[in-house]
């Protein structure tokens, strides 16, 4: 944890979190990260964990984040039961269920996939295949050329990843967090229950409306960017 911590850019939120107050007792070991640091960005924005708190904290908190109008609603029957705590730089999360377990999931198909044995062990993981983990490479490269993402925003494939779309700058539109998983959501809905080799229509102009303001060559984005 010390060694994330040094990479961090500092506490998102000085007040304690009250993440067992929110979620109950299976949240403790999400609480026991969040006292360390409440809330963090680190290798160069590609790690985002959410910190705990009232709403309106920068980027969102974990209980605003969690909440089912925010965006997990736009995932339907498909949306597992776990607390999000932290993401990537492509908006995938990370997880941790009522287990202890920490998952991966995948916004473009819901998939939820096995990381780490606990929050605990989550640290060093990421740690140890950060590149992987958070996306840094393609991040950094992005950033390099664009300049910084703002707070909130992550980067989103225009061909999604699980159709062959390109880990590359090229392939990258910079969008508000909660707009791509509702986007993601209902991209998910759609190819559920597919096998490979179906066919599926889906329009990549679409997430050019989702582009954040910054960037946007429209003159007009849906996208409201955090203060």
């Amino acid at each position: 944890m010390n060694k994330l911590l040094s990479i961090a850019s500092g506490a998102i939120s000085p007040s304690a979190p009250k993440v067992v107050s929110a979620f109950g007792s299976f949240a403790n070991s999400l609480d026991a990260l969040l006292v360390e640091m409440n809330g963090f960005y680190a290798f160069e924005s590609a790690l985002h964990v959410f910190p705990s708190g009232e709403a309106g904290l920068p980027g969102r908190s974990v209980e605003e984040w969690n909440s089912k109008s925010l965006w997990r609603d736009s995932y339907g029957h498909l949306m597992p039961d776990v607390i999000f705590f932290a993401e990537d730089v492509f908006g995938g999360q990370f997880a941790v269920a009522r287990d202890g377990v920490v998952y991966s999931f995948n916004p473009e198909t819901a998939a939820l996939v096995r990381f780490s044995e606990d929050v605990a062990r989550w640290r060093g993981d990421v740690i140890a295949d950060w590149n992987h983990a958070t996306g840094y490479s393609v991040g950094h490269e992005w950033q390099m050329r664009n300049g910084p993402l703002p707070v909130g925003h992550r980067l989103v494939p225009k061909i999604p990843f699980v159709v062959g779309g390109e880990f590359s700058c090229e392939n990258m539109v910079p969008v508000e967090a909660a707009a791509a998983l509702k986007y993601w959501g209902r991209f998910a809905l759609a190819i559920a229950g597919g096998r490979d080799g179906d066919q599926f229509r889906f329009d990549p102009n679409v997430i050019e409306g989702l582009r954040c303001g910054i960037w946007s060559s429209r003159g007009e984005s849906t996208c409201r960017c955090f203060g």
